[in-house]
C-alpha cells in the first residue's frame, strides 16, 4: 500500500513539473501585421506601452547622434537632431518604457527578405553575439560581464537571449537583448535599464514572461 502511495506521489509530481507554464492575460497588444500580434502583461501602471519612442529614448538618441554628425553638420540644431532621432527610432514597432527610472524595452520586427532560408539557432546566437559586441564598443562601456542561453517566446518561435552588466561613464547599467525568429520576421527585443529602480528588473523579467506570439483574430 505504502508503494502505490509514493509511485502515486511521483507520477504526479513528474506530471505536474511537464505541465505547460500558464501565460497571464495579456494586457496589451502590438499589431505586427495583418496576421500576427505580440501580447504581453504588463504588471503595473509603472510601465508605459506605445508604438511612438518615450521622450527619454528620443533625447538620448539625439544625444548619440550629436556626436555622430558633429563633423558632417556642426551647427544642426537640438529640433533638428531630435526630429533625426524619432525618425530613426521610427523602425521600432514598439516600446515598454518607465517614464520615471528610463528603462525601456523596444521591440522590432524585420521581414525576412524573399528566398532568404529560415534562420538556424547558431545564426541567431551569432546575431545576439553582434549586439553585445555593438554594446561592448560603445564609447564609456567597461565591465562588461555578459551570459548567452536559448530563449522561448510562445508562439511558437525560437531565439537567443543575451544579458550584460556593465558600467557606462563609470555608472552600472543592464542590458538584455533577445534576437529571435518567428515566419516572416525576424525579432529585435532589446531592453536597456540604468538601475535607478530595482523594481524596473524584476518587472521586466515578468513581462518578457509573459510574452506571446499570437495569430490575430
Amino acid at each position: 500500500m505504502q508503494r502505490v502511495f509514493f509511485l502515486t506521489v511521483v507520477v504526479l509530481l513528474t506530471a505536474s513539473s511537464c505541465s505547460p507554464v500558464l501565460k497571464p492575460t495579456p494586457t496589451h497588444r502590438l499589431q505586427i501585421d495583418k496576421r500576427l500580434q505580440l501580447a504581453m502583461a504588463l504588471p503595473s501602471p509603472r510601465w508605459q506601452f506605445g508604438s511612438e519612442a518615450p521622450n527619454l529614448v528620443a533625447q538620448k538618441m539625439s544625444d548619440h547622434l550629436r556626436q555622430e554628425v558633429a563633423a558632417a553638420a556642426p551647427h544642426i540644431s537640438d529640433k533638428q537632431l531630435l526630429l533625426l532621432a524619432r525618425k530613426r527610432l521610427a523602425v521600432n514597432e514598439g516600446y515598454v518604457s518607465n517614464e520615471h527610472s528610463g528603462a525601456c524595452l523596444m521591440i522590432d520586427f524585420s521581414s525576412r527578405r524573399q528566398g532568404k532560408t529560415d534562420p538556424t539557432r547558431a545564426e541567431l546566437k551569432a546575431s545576439a553575439y553582434g549586439a553585445l559586441l555593438a554594446l561592448a564598443n560603445e564609447e564609456g562601456v567597461t565591465d562588461l560581464e555578459y551570459q548567452m542561453a536559448p530563449s522561448f517566446i510562445a508562439g511558437p518561435s525560437k531565439a537567443q537571449r543575451v544579458e550584460a552588466h556593465y558600467l557606462l561613464g563609470g555608472e552600472a547599467r543592464f542590458f538584455v537583448g533577445i534576437i529571435g525568429f518567428k515566419a516572416p520576421y525576424r525579432f529585435y527585443l532589446y531592453y536597456n535599464d540604468s538601475l535607478r529602480d530595482p523594481r524596473d528588473g524584476i518587472e521586466m523579467e515578468q513581462i518578457l514572461n509573459s510574452l506571446q506570439l499570437l495569430s490575430a483574430p
